[in-house]
């Protein structure tokens, strides 16, 4: 049997809505696609418009997933245009629902949007940590506060986000100036500038022998057809996770990047007037002297 879930001005259909994705006990397909609905008004304004990658798992967390770059969608989803192919856009609460319906549980973003692709109107970076736990997310903590500093010494803004995985993700709005390999060049002398400041616990090393169990702050998000996590994503973890934007003052009180799941409700987004505070990637490329 199938569930209709109201999203927006349209409501979609869900089949299997009692298929548990996270295990035994666990969120089922339904309580997915009521999430996505739920969260949709503070999502959307940071994913609408870009293309959109699919991580499904048909059979739930405790089977392999897979992506999906190219799915094929009902007429009523919009479609990009790319290099590699076509692509979807989550333009609306509807394109959300009909993830979740494809057990998508994970959606993954371009760091440019419409009608600029190829020039990111955001950069990222990833703090992935060696282990797990809360000294782990203790040292993310930290080293977040670090690139905040680095980013603002050169005029960015910096905002963070919890994975809903081990780390953390720092967001700084951008003009759509330059290309998305320039952005990756700036990305990396930021990133290598966050890893001087304590090399002893931090490192740019891609290859994971040479990290020597650093806490890698990671730019490779950044370039031409990578993907992030969406802000609000569900991961594929026990408890449904969420990829959650936080405030700076929240992330002092955080011990992990799972604290919060698709059971919670907000009222207000930590991104929410974000593009006010874009600032110029030419300008940022000449501060790095």
């Amino acid at each position: 049997m199938a569930t209709e879930i109201r999203a927006g001005r349209r409501t979609v259909e869900v089949g299997r809505p009692d298929k548990e994705l996270f295990g035994p006990g666990g969120p089922t397909k339904e309580d997915l696609a009521a999430y996505y609905a739920r969260v949709a008004p503070l999502m959307l304004p940071l994913v609408r418009g870009r293309p959109v990658a699919l991580e499904r798992y048909p059979d739930g967390i405790g089977e392999e997933g897979f992506f999906v770059k190219h799915p094929s969608t009902p007429d009523w989803v919009r479609t990009v245009e790319v290099e590699s192919g076509t692509m979807m856009v989550c333009d609306d609460a509807a394109a959300l629902v009909w993830c979740a319906d494809q057990a998508a549980i994970t959606l993954h973003t371009w760091s440019s949007r419409e009608p600029d692709l190829g020039c990111p109107d955001r950069m990222m970076l990833d703090f992935d940590p060696p282990g797990e736990g809360e000294e782990a997310f203790e040292a993310c903590r930290a080293a977040a506060w670090d690139a905040r500093e680095v980013l603002e010494d050169l005029g960015l803004a910096a905002y963070v986000m919890t994975t809903g995985s081990r780390g953390l993700h720092i967001h700084s709005p951008l003009r759509p100036e330059v290309d998305d390999q320039e952005v990756r060049e700036l990305a990396r002398a930021i990133a290598d500038r966050v890893a001087r400041r304590r090399p002893d616990e931090l490192t740019t090393k891609v290859r994971k022998k040479a990290r020597a169990g650093r806490l890698f702050v990671d730019y490779l998000r950044n370039g031409r057809d990578q993907l992030a996590v969406a802000p609000y994503s569900v991961r594929a973890r026990p408890g449904a996770p969420i990829a959650a934007p936080v405030t700076w003052e929240e992330l002092d009180g955080l011990t992990s990047a799972r604290a919060f799941t698709v059971d919670l409700r907000w009222e207000e987004c930590p991104f929410a007037g974000m593009w006010r505070h874009a600032r110029s990637p030419r300008k940022a490329l000449r501060g790095l002297g």
